[in-house]
């Protein structure tokens, strides 16, 4: 844990995994005080008390409150200076944890279930409108190299101006139909969002270039610190084709097979069974995933598809 080169993706998700194993497993006081250390003088640098922490971190910045009202703020943390009592009492921060381990599983898993019915419904709607689609998967993240210098509000800035774009329909966007997204945070890849496009292929086609070509917007918006992930390279696409699964590129409504791959690929974004992905630091009231409007004015035909559906029109 020494030589880990700490950023605040990995770093969180290190404090959450050690307030899981002080409430959950075995753990000797020694690794405690060793783990507590590291993470400690680790965390106070980048601790920021206007965020919003999961429950595991706020445990935890409880436990380091305790600790520099035992040895003084500005003193670094020795392992001789704390007595049995004052160990007793950093424990007893973190275990305060446990009781809401399963309350908050269920919650994140609620709202990826909220969000997968929303993202369901949503294509369904696309895909009942349109007799074809062009279906663009990018995954956004950070290189390696730079993730130390990246937390949750160079993110949000980051993510909220390709949003931006996208809602302007412009350059890369042009003939957009759709679109969804969703930031998660993983204890490799760091803050990484998965995104996926829908475009009118009588406007645009290539899928393999469009998604080429947002994945360099994110890197330019990026100021180069960001790498993509392309689904629609020709490689990724004919090893999913010879599994019988591809569900991204050119998708026909009346091809059962082609429609079905697209929702299941689609519906990677909000998958509940992805458990650990979700944000432990966040910017107040900040949004983790997002899908376009179906119901709008300059779409034609609306209300009769929504009633093909069984939808309500937003307009009623």
């Amino acid at each position: 844990m020494i030589t880990v080169t700490w950023n605040e993706a990995s770093l969180t998700h290190a404090i959450d995994q050690f307030v899981k194993q002080v409430c959950f497993y075995p753990i000797s006081q020694q690794e405690f005080l060793l783990s507590l250390n590291v993470l400690y003088h680790a965390f106070k640098p980048i601790y920021q008390p206007h965020l919003v922490y999961a429950k595991t971190i706020e445990c935890f910045i409880q436990c380091m409150q305790w600790i520099e009202y035992f040895v003084g703020v500005s003193k670094p943390l020795s392992l001789e200076q704390l007595d049995e009592q004052q160990i007793s009492i950093l424990q007893m921060c973190l275990l305060q944890y446990q009781p809401y381990y399963f309350h908050e599983q269920y919650y994140q898993v609620q709202l990826e279930v909220a969000n997968r019915t929303s993202l369901s419904q949503y294509l369904q709607q696309l895909l009942n409108h349109y007799s074809q689609l062009l279906f663009v998967r990018v995954d956004l993240s950070y290189a390696m190299e730079y993730r130390h210098l990246i937390n949750i509000e160079q993110v949000k800035s980051d993510l909220g101006i390709l949003l931006n774009r996208i809602a302007n329909k412009d350059t890369y966007f042009y003939g957009l139909q759709g679109y969804a997204w969703a930031l998660e945070q993983g204890p490799d890849k760091g803050y990484h969002c998965h995104l996926l496009l829908i475009y009118d292929p009588s406007k645009r086609q290539n899928d393999w270039y469009l998604a080429d070509q947002v994945g360099q917007l994110w890197k330019e918006i990026t100021q180069q610190q960001g790498i993509f992930y392309s689904c629609n390279t020709s490689e990724i696409k004919a090893h999913y084709e010879k599994l019988g699964r591809l569900g991204v590129g050119l998708i026909n409504r009346n091809n059962l097979d082609e429609v079905s791959n697209a929702l299941n690929a689609a519906m990677y974004l909000v998958n509940p069974e992805k458990s650990e992905q979700w944000l432990l630091a966040k910017v107040p009231y900040m949004r983790t995933f997002g899908i376009g409007q179906f119901d709008v004015a300059w779409r034609r035909g609306v209300a009769q598809t929504l009633q093909r559906c069984g939808f309500k029109s937003n307009n009623n």
